[in-house]
């Protein structure tokens, strides 16, 4: 059994994320594309942009990343549970969580409060990382308080569900 095991010839694959991680995603000289969500405000991005960094987290399949598919296919509750589940310090400037929090952007942009706290909640936590993030955290709350604590109830209920 064995030797048929090792004698059954290699099949090499093209992993989608290598490509990735090699161009590192530049769109037009701006921010890369997988960095969007922590370097440009909610209302500076643009329409192009969300197209492109759509069809990127379509071409990709994140190891270790719960509710990728279901988040993909516009569950923006699978986002915010796959961005909760990697919100550890540890993780925060690794490949594998800017594409989650790009899924997350996405959400967001299309109307997710819930998306849109879970982001403004973990640009606060880039605090850690020495960066200036008071503007971005502001372009994605909003302004009324009451809101903002029905999206984070909203944004926990459903990374609990």
């Amino acid at each position: 059994m064995t030797a048929a095991i090792l004698a059954h010839p290699a099949t090499t694959r093209t992993m989608p994320h290598v490509a990735i991680a090699a161009s590192a995603c530049e769109v037009g000289g701006s921010a890369p594309l997988l960095r969007l969500w922590r370097s440009v405000p909610a209302d500076a991005i643009a329409d192009r942009d969300r197209v492109e960094l759509r069809a990127l987290l379509c071409a990709v399949t994140p190891l270790r990343v719960e509710h990728w598919r279901e988040a993909l296919a516009g569950d923006p509750a699978a986002a915010v549970a796959a961005a909760l589940k990697l919100s550890g310090l540890d993780v925060l400037d690794t490949p594998r969580h800017d594409l989650v929090m790009s899924l997350v952007l996405l959400h967001a942009l299309a109307g997710s409060d819930a998306a849109r706290t879970t982001l403004a909640f973990v640009l606060q936590r880039r605090r850690y990382l020495g960066e200036d993030v008071e503007r971005l955290i502001a372009s994605w709350r909003r302004s009324d308080r009451a809101a903002i604590r029905r999206a984070s109830i909203k944004a926990l209920m459903e990374a609990l569900s």
